[in-house]
């Protein structure tokens, strides 16, 4: 997949958008789920419909901070055709998302309450790395352009990362030999508190193919990125961990729908570097 090299940091002056409200983003519906734990693949690609079912942007990436909590949805609009378009970074509080069955097949619908003209005027992301998103006072015109509230605690969202930085990363198993072994292929966020609660890592085969996919809790990762921008990820779980773990099935996951299946996956959380 593409990958952007881009730093987001935020200062103590920017706050953590609030994730837990009733009828904020991502929240439940009445899609036919038991639950709504949605892969970020099924989102970046996606579109954004207005109230007039009419497309209005496209998703080009997720920024969460290193507690997994989604933060923004970085949007492309304007242009034609994908050509000259323009970013912005929609709050997660202002976008609604629906996990439903279409013909057999899953899909994200999310919608917002906002005109194609009022989305193409929001402030854009124009300088290197996203810096707007450091800047309080950009920060503060674009949450008042989408009508968001601010966060309802004052405490500092820390690092923001994009799911673009760590998709394919390879991820650093907890053996004493440090040996590699699988890629991070996918997150999976829980909509009814918009935190990214498990990631998909690939294991064997080669070259993608014959890959089989596992499920680790997020917080068994630790995310961390060196001065040129790259992440490496790690994690204390090992090898043989991960190759006799149950599988899940790619695109849609839809083993993680288990509470039993869920439970068995968290017995690694505790497996997290310190």
């Amino acid at each position: 997949m593409r990958k952007q090299r881009f730093l987001y940091g935020c200062v103590a002056a920017i706050t953590a958008l609030s994730l837990a409200s009733v009828g904020q983003a991502f929240e439940k519906s009445e899609a036919k789920t038991q639950n709504a734990l949605v892969p970020t693949s099924k989102i970046v690609g996606s579109y954004i419909y207005n109230a007039g079912d009419e497309s209005i942007a496209s998703v080009d990436d997720i920024v969460m901070n290193a507690k997994g909590e989604v933060q923004y949805l970085i949007v492309g609009v304007g242009g034609v055709a994908g050509l000259g378009q323009s970013q912005v970074a929609v709050p997660c509080k202002a976008v609604k998302c629906s996990y439903t069955t279409v013909d057999g097949e899953r899909e994200c619908r999310m919608t917002m309450s906002m005109t194609q003209e009022k989305l193409n005027q929001a402030p854009k992301l124009e300088q290197e790395n996203h810096a707007e998103l450091m800047d309080n006072n950009w920060v503060t015109r674009n949450r008042t352009h989408f009508s968001v509230d601010s966060a309802l605690n004052d405490k500092p969202a820390g690092k923001l990362i994009a799911y673009s930085n760590v998709n394919d990363v390879t991820v650093q198993t907890g053996n004493t030999d440090q040996t590699t072994n699988g890629q991070l292929d996918d997150l999976i966020v829980d909509t009814a508190d918009h935190k990214v609660k498990f990631a998909v890592i690939g294991i064997g085969g080669a070259l993608g193919i014959g890959e089989s996919y596992v499920a680790v809790p997020f917080n068994a990762l630790q995310l961390t990125e060196n001065e040129d921008q790259e992440y490496t990820i790690t994690t204390n779980v090992t090898t043989q961990q991960l190759n006799s773990a149950p599988k899940v099935t790619s695109p849609d996951y839809s083993e993680l729908e288990s509470q039993d299946f869920q439970k068995n996956v968290n017995k690694m959380k505790n497996s997290k570097k310190q």
